[in-house]
């Protein structure tokens, strides 16, 4: 898909800082990176890094937007105002009645619980409208002020906004509150999703076109590396309370080899729930080698991946349209995957158009089975994935359809 002869100004919004180590600081940051390497003028604007962070000053902005390259996207982060009172009932410092009573009024009040951020934004609206000139803002839930920013510097720019979903709506806005929260954002010109489960769940709240772009992976890991025997089983991401039932899956897997082969294995885990994962394990040790990290970069996380005979991830069961991006990484991976307890058919269906290799065990037992059912059949090189199905969902190619999108909302042809 080509991009449209006249480069769109394009204002993205995130409440993440990018280089804040959370996985909410990605997906925007790097749309606004690809969307500026296909020649569009973007500004991200997110929060601040740290609470040290004063932000810039909105009279030199004007002057730093006529002197930005634009081959990259222009950020500006944003501190928030000083609001002792919601910050506490946020980060659950206050009573239960009390933080519920200052949560759901700051929804009925002002549509989102980060109103300092998006007050502490504010004195930039003007500037973004009249110097930089937006065509269309894409804000990102997130969190609802993220949208409430894109909503208000769009009104002052007369341009249309788009909403993006990358987290479940139900999990974040109160249930009382969430029709009227809904109404605050009805004017939005399209949506997207990280999903289409994202869609089809959060999304059914508006009546407005709705397109899944999903998170990309790095083109580099479309590469095929060396074969190699796998040796590892992986277990990929944040658990989500299923550690017991893995270890217990993994351990009834190890009872049922020869002692030698048992010594070949080592359980691999690198990321934030490291801790927990060594003390869930010790009961495997003697069993099979562990090796257990903190988070990694994601080139050596892959290279981890790609030594496993499987790669093994939990998952959020309840919410049915919450979607793991971390399925794409494992696919490239080009090994047996098995997800603990279950997958939803959108996952299913994307694993077998690649060509994966995708379990759902929904107990100990089954994951035994996968994991048997993989050492068996492992071989040095992968399982054939392809990789021309995988490359649709790079950040370069998800980057085009959302294109697509804000070129519509634009009034642009895509």
């Amino acid at each position: 898909m080509s991009s449209p002869a006249e480069p769109l100004r394009i204002l993205a919004v995130n409440h993440h800082h990018p280089q804040a180590p959370v996985i909410g600081a990605v997906r925007v940051a790097r749309f606004a990176k690809a969307l500026a390497e296909r020649g569009h003028r973007v500004v991200l604007l997110t929060g601040a890094l740290g609470s040290a962070d004063s932000g810039a000053d909105p009279a030199g902005i004007a002057e730093a937007l006529a002197a930005h390259d634009w081959g990259r996207p222009f950020h500006l982060a944003c501190p928030p105002r000083p609001a002792p009172l919601l910050a506490a009932a946020r980060e659950g410092r206050l009573p239960r009645p009390l933080r519920r009573l200052v949560l759901a009024g700051h929804y009925l009040g002002h549509g989102g619980v980060f109103s300092d951020w998006r007050r502490g934004s504010m004195p930039y609206w003007s500037v973004l409208a009249q110097v930089f000139r937006p065509e269309v803002a894409w804000g990102t839930f997130g969190n609802t002020d993220a949208w409430a920013i894109a909503q208000g510097v769009a009104r002052q720019s007369h341009c249309p906004w788009v909403m993006d979903i990358k987290d479940v709506w139900d999990a974040f806005v109160p249930c009382p509150v969430s029709a009227l929260v809904a109404r605050r954002f009805a004017d939005a010109a399209a949506c997207t999703g990280l999903s289409q489960g994202h869609l089809d769940q959060s999304g059914r709240r508006f009546a407005i076109p709705k397109t899944a772009v999903y998170s990309g992976i790095p083109d580099e890991l479309l590469v095929p590396t060396a074969p190699s025997m796998p040796f590892r089983i992986t277990i990929t991401g944040s658990s989500y309370g299923w550690l017991e039932g893995m270890m217990a899956g993994v351990g009834r897997f190890l009872e049922g080899l020869p002692r030698e082969q048992r010594g070949e294995i080592v359980l691999t885990y690198a990321g934030g729930e490291h801790e927990l994962v060594r003390r869930m394990a010790e009961g495997l040790e003697g069993r099979c080698g562990l090796d257990i990290r903190p988070f990694i970069a994601l080139a050596d996380l892959a290279g981890l991946q790609r030594q496993a005979f499987l790669n093994l991830y939990g998952r959020v069961v309840g919410q049915p349209g919450w979607f793991h991006h971390k399925l794409f990484e494992l696919l490239s991976a080009d090994r047996p995957i098995a997800t603990f307890p279950t997958e939803t058919p959108e996952a299913v269906d994307i694993a077998s158009a690649c060509g994966g290799d995708l379990s759902l065990c929904p107990d100990p037992p089954a994951l035994a089975q996968a994991l048997e059912r993989a050492w068996r059949q492992r071989r040095p090189q992968g399982g054939g994935v392809d990789r021309g199905a995988l490359a649709g969902y790079t950040w370069g190619a998800q980057a085009a359809r959302l294109e697509a999108v804000l070129s519509r909302a634009a009034g642009r042809p895509p």
